[in-house]
């Protein structure tokens, strides 16, 4: 075992052994060896952060038209930089240095996913993977048991190698936290309405305590790990948490989530949303409180969107270029996709209202 993942077990041990029992938030108290351990504390705020990601974002990567644009999204996976344990020698490193030698101008988003994108030694630990299937898009996967220690240990691991590599890199500007994801980077969708993913999940440990100890500990490991860099969680309307009999969503329980982490971190947490519409906002009637768009609205920068796709937005009546003047509106410093329209100067000024925006 890792030394890193020695120190972690020896502290709740230790911690154990002194209070003689966890007390989850709520007030609940469980004995030793039971429910989710507590998430470390929050780690001193960084001060010394890069500039705030704004503008417009292509997804995928840099590209050369729209010259004006200079930000873009560098996807991968796990297993492209891990491909064996502590061996750090995937190719996703070599797509990260050439996008920064071939692109000198531009700043950039990571977005690494584990989830279905991690290694498969990382999905045979603690048990093995879980079988899940998205009911939206039909998308099957075997997802690591993401909430145990020893998962947690090694996703710091990786973060820690990303940190030494890029966290001097004025460029890079933020990481995206994908520690608690399933099928998608979004950590607070697990599988939808699908019942039998939502049981053997269940099953395998996975419940309300646990998934907040996944993602209260992923993301203040980040930040106590990135001195310079930035945090990217994305939200979403209602967290799917994972009960003995289902799911059972909730805004309410995301939004005092995000909150407790935003007062933690500061500056340095990014909050995102990857479902822009063309329509979307905080409805007559609705309040931060009960919707996650008010929420969005009113919440400090920096925050920004991922559009919704091409193909969504026509069925609905919209355009690209509508969803980023909503985007815009709601006081976004950024909005993802992978393409802003054929009319260079509106795609322009958009980016220009982004970038003014924070």
């Amino acid at each position: 075992m890792k030394k890193l993942l020695l120190i972690a077990v020896l502290g709740l041990v230790i911690a154990g052994a002194a209070v003689g029992a966890f007390t989850l938030r709520g007030g609940d108290e469980i004995s030793r060896g039971g429910g989710a351990p507590q998430a470390p504390p929050p780690p001193p705020k960084n001060t010394d952060l890069k500039e705030t990601p704004a503008g417009l974002y292509w997804i995928g990567g840099p590209q050369r038209s729209f010259p004006f644009i200079d930000h873009a999204v560098i996807s991968g996976t796990w297993e492209t930089l891990e491909p064996s344990d502590d061996d750090f020698s995937g190719p996703g490193w070599d797509q990260i240095d050439a996008a920064l030698e071939s692109f000198p101008d531009y700043a950039f988003r990571l977005r690494m996913a584990s989830g279905q994108g991690a290694p498969d030694w990382v999905k045979t630990m603690d048990g093995g993977c879980v079988g899940i299937t998205h009911p939206a898009s039909g998308t099957r996967a075997c997802v690591p048991r993401f909430w145990t220690e020893g998962y947690l240990a090694e996703y710091q691991e990786l973060m820690a190698e990303i940190a030494r590599r890029y966290d001097d890199e004025p460029r890079i500007l933020d990481v995206v936290n994908s520690a608690c994801i399933t099928i998608y980077s979004e950590p607070f969708i697990r599988a939808g309405d699908d019942e039998g993913s939502n049981h053997r999940l269940f099953e395998a440990g996975l419940n309300e305590d646990t998934d907040r100890y996944c993602l209260e500990r992923s993301t203040r490991d980040m930040a106590a790990t990135f001195e310079h860099t930035r945090v990217s969680l994305a939200t979403h309307q209602q967290w799917q948490i994972v009960a003995d009999d289902g799911i059972k969503p909730s805004w309410e329980k995301e939004r005092a989530l995000l909150e407790t982490l935003r007062a933690d971190l500061g500056d340095q947490l990014i909050v995102q949303n990857n479902g822009l519409g063309g329509d979307e906002g905080c409805a007559e009637g609705q309040d931060s409180a009960s919707d996650m768009w008010c929420w969005m609205e009113e919440a400090a920068p920096p925050k920004g969107m991922q559009t919704e796709g091409d193909q969504k937005l026509e069925l609905d009546g919209f355009t690209v270029i509508d969803a980023i003047v909503r985007g815009t509106e709601l006081g976004a410093c950024f909005v993802e996709h992978n393409q802003f329209g054929d009319d260079p100067t509106v795609a322009r000024e958009l980016d220009a209202e982004l970038k003014n925006n924070c």
